[in-house]
């Protein structure tokens, strides 16, 4: 990567720090840290001036929603971006405080998505957290009991007996990287979750709608209730349902995927939705929703354990690898992020397996140093 894209590496470092960053976004900006001091100061910087006590307390301060309301206002206002047309005018952490501090405002206010989202990238374990603050690790065989709930957990599924208590209470499963887990809801719904997502769910569904939110990606088998209808929010669109099947990806910071295998469901955003019959896809683009068609062995290849992928950019396969084998990756150029590939990726193989494969069908090389997997 070279550095004259610097204002662009800017931008996205204050992204990164805001939790916002997309993983292709995420993928470049780790590869400008890693490769260049310049940066990797800059970033450093950023840290240690938003993890003093002066940084803590504004943020605990603030008006979140006219903090937002003005920012948003001087946003719209302007013909050009901030981040471009000012080459920091100001120098140093005054810089990085009077650029991040307004914005900051905004991702306070939704601190409990980003929460949940720095969990998932953090933890090696597979967990369970309630909302008022109990951890439960995930391992084969285990029970726990949480006052009236009794959880039992198998080597691939968590399922869970209520008892009325629980009206109301709500968890969280984190599946983090080189993992993927069942869960069985209370109303019978099963839900496959990839890795280094998370879904947050109650107990016990209440009398109106069986909602759900999820960060990443998951296959639901909803369980048919016409009477109840089931939700799964995400950061970008909802899906409605009554009982159906279908995938829902949102791995990617403002993109958002639903792809229906059975039934039919509803995706929202905006004022906006689709209705989609099986073998239909729902993809938000450019802050539209699209439909087109999909092919079920590719959108639902991660659930056996294999991701396939046809004249597909490196940029994009990389998140991949990076989720299913628990390593960084990054590249020498932007010119080799962009290469096309076509071709399948099996999680049950050997990373240094798969890396081979992927140099002698493309040409490409591969080296991995200190916990990053860098292409060449």
């Amino acid at each position: 990567m070279m550095i004259d894209n610097r204002e662009h590496i800017e931008t996205l470092l204050f992204d990164k720090i805001a939790g916002t960053i997309s993983e292709q976004d995420n993928l470049v900006v780790e590869n400008a840290i890693l490769n260049h001091a310049e940066i990797r100061t800059m970033w450093e910087e950023l840290l240690l001036k938003m993890n003093t006590p002066k940084a803590a307390s504004f943020l605990s301060g603030i008006d979140t929603e006219y903090a937002w309301q003005k920012t948003n206002y001087r946003l719209s206002t302007q013909k050009r971006s901030p981040f471009k047309s000012r080459k920091w005018q100001l120098t140093g952490i005054a810089a990085v405080l009077a650029l991040v501090l307004p914005l900051m405002a905004y991702f306070y206010y939704q601190q409990r998505k980003f929460k949940m989202e720095a969990k998932i990238y953090a933890s090696k374990q597979i967990h369970l957290e309630t909302d008022d603050g109990k951890l439960v690790e995930i391992a084969p065989g285990r029970q726990v009991s949480l006052g009236q709930t009794k959880i039992l957990a198998t080597e691939k599924q968590l399922s869970y007996k209520t008892g009325a208590e629980v009206q109301g209470r709500w968890a969280t499963l984190v599946v983090p990287v080189a993992k993927d887990y069942k869960i069985v809801l209370s109303d019978g719904t099963q839900v496959w979750i990839n890795a280094q997502s998370g879904l947050r769910f109650p107990f016990q569904f209440s009398n109106g709608k069986r909602e759900v939110y999820l960060t990443g990606e998951a296959y639901f088998e909803v369980a048919k209730n016409r009477h109840q209808e089931f939700v799964v929010h995400t950061d970008n669109a909802d899906i409605h349902v009554h009982g159906t099947s279908f995938n829902v990806n949102t791995y990617n910071a403002g993109n958002f995927a639903v792809a229906l295998v059975e039934g039919s469901v509803t995706a929202t955003t905006n004022g906006q939705q689709i209705d989609l019959k099986p073998g239909q896809k729902a993809v938000l683009g450019s802050s539209r929703l699209q439909m087109t068609l999909f092919d079920a062995q590719e959108e639902l290849g991660w659930m056996k354990g294999t991701y396939l992928f046809h004249n597909q950019r490196l940029a994009e396969i990389a998140p991949v690898i990076s989720r299913w084998f628990d390593i960084k990756v990054a590249w020498e150029t932007d010119a080799v992020a962009e290469q096309t590939f076509t071709g399948e990726i099996d999680r049950k193989l050997p990373l240094a397996v798969v890396l081979s494969n992927l140099q002698l069908s493309s040409g490409i090389k591969a080296t991995v140093k200190n916990g990053v997997l860098t292409f060449k």
